[in-house]
């Protein structure tokens, strides 16, 4: 026992980073558990959306607006309300006749009100994870100035562009997945397209996430080096190029861990230092939970993190079952499986614990439809600067692009509406989680006769912590 500690307490010195990260998000969860980010203790505003009164507010526009049913949703940055400085973010409800845009210094009246919790989904703590604790709903408008960032406002744009030319040379459904799949605008898909994806265990490529980070960080790199820079210079310079991605899409929080995940990978690169992935996952973690804490408690950031692990970690070991296999595209799809079995290894028990379900047919889907994802990023980036090049060559990216759209929403139908696509599963307790991914690291990590000894006890344990569980 003394050498297996020691052991541990060596490995923590030699890696700080991930010392550090261990040891912050510990004192967040104690924090947490002792209700420092409780509702009340966070926002000034939350107390004043119990009042049921109409309130004055001062601040600034902090998104481009969302259209939902008859109204339009933007989120402000307020700076005074009712004659109290009070800064926080809140989700404003707008009729649609008012002219809203990024940047705009606003004065509104509207009523606060609490997000409203579901049986099914806390909404109220999802937005609170966000610093957002507050809604309103908008009776009067007034404009008073416009201080956009202008990075932020051209990003904007260049999103607003990029919709504008998928809905002009696609049909839909074809230009909403697009807008969807390449800059985070999910507000125009389906309720009937969105079950498909779900159901079929593929909704994740609709959302940027950091697969759609990593596939364009390939393309700005392949480009880079094409101009002749080194491997080195390539990799700084892609570090700009990719949040300004992020900035397009929404910076939505799993691209923008992405991208400091990926500009901690790239920084090494450039340091001619290994770039040690644990680390590097240790050290993006770190800066999120530094300035955003309660991102430490979503969903998106434990599956995010979960996936990349699970790929670190047992994606050569699956992928050296297929090593007797010499056909090229019998090894890519072999490779695209290995890398969906190492990331629902750590993946499905999260899932469960969730949503409650899980899909039965998600290899299958997935192992068909991410790669035609990664199709779709790069013919769509070369969609887009050939609109402003040749027309023609556009108009022919966007037939192929149709054609693999249609493609997929075919297999999503079909996967999506098969009788037992999704099983509803009991959510798991935070101990079983545990038990689980201790036996997932004993069994990787020990080796000789102590693996399946050590594994076998606790596989045991958790057996027995069912059973009594369930009597």
């Amino acid at each position: 026992m003394k050498t297996a500690m020691d052991r541990i307490l060596k490995l923590l010195r030699q890696r700080p980073v991930i010392t550090t990260f261990i040891t912050y998000s510990l004192l967040i969860i104690f924090a947490d558990l002792f209700g420092y980010f409780s509702y009340e203790n966070q926002s000034k505003l939350y107390k004043l959306a119990g009042n049921n009164s109409v309130v004055s507010i001062e601040g600034k526009v902090l998104s481009s607006f969302q259209i939902s049913r008859n109204r339009k949703k933007f989120l402000l940055e307020t700076y005074n309300v009712s004659g109290n400085s009070i800064y926080e973010k809140i989700i404003v409800n707008s009729p649609k006749g008012y002219s809203i845009s990024y940047g705009d210094i606003i004065n509104i009246e509207g009523k606060l009100k609490r997000p409203k919790a579901s049986l099914d989904f806390d909404y109220q703590k999802y937005l609170a994870r966000d610093n957002i604790y507050v809604l309103c709903d908008l009776y009067s408008f007034e404009y008073i100035a416009s201080k956009p960032n202008l990075l932020k406002k051209f990003a904007i744009k260049t999103s607003q562009d990029i919709s504008n030319k998928f809905d002009a040379y696609f049909k839909k459904p074809y230009a909403d997945i697009l807008k969807s799949l390449i800059i985070g605008d999910k507000s125009s898909l389906t309720q009937g397209v969105k079950n498909d994806f779900i159901n079929s265990g593929v909704m994740h490529i609709l959302v940027v996430s950091g697969l759609h980070v990593g596939f364009i960080s390939i393309i700005v790199l392949f480009i880079l080096k094409l101009t002749g820079l080194p491997l080195k210079k390539a990799s700084i310079l892609s570090i700009p190029i990719i949040f300004f991605y992020v900035i397009i899409v929404g910076s939505n929080p799993p691209a923008l861990r992405a991208a400091i995940m990926l500009s901690c990978i790239f920084i090494s690169l450039a340091l001619n230092r290994e770039p040690l992935i644990y680390n590097s996952l240790a050290l993006s973690a770190l800066i999120i939970v530094i300035f955003e804490p309660q991102q430490l408690f979503t969903a998106s950031f434990q599956m995010s993190y979960g996936a990349t692990i699970g790929i670190a970690c047992f994606y050569k070991s699956i992928y050296r079952i297929f090593k007797n296999i010499k056909n090229i595209i019998l090894r890519f799809f072999c490779g695209v499986l290995s890398v969906t079995v190492a990331v629902q290894l750590i993946l499905i028990p999260v899932v469960i614990y969730y949503f409650g379900k899980v899909s039965l047919i998600s290899f299958l889907a997935n192992i068909i439809i991410v790669p035609l994802a990664g199709i779709i990023l790069y013919l769509g980036a070369s969609f887009y600067i050939f609109t402003f090049i040749c027309k023609y060559a556009s108009v022919l990216i966007s037939v192929i692009l149709s054609l693999i759209l249609n493609f997929i929403l075919s297999v999503t139908n079909i996967l999506g509406n098969f009788k037992y696509a999704t099983v509803n599963l009991e959510k798991p307790t935070i101990s079983e989680l545990l038990l689980y991914f201790l036996f997932l690291f004993f069994l990787t990590k020990l080796k000789g006769r102590k693996w399946p000894i050590i594994s076998g006890i606790i596989l045991v344990i958790n057996a027995g912590y069912l059973l009594v569980r369930n009597l």
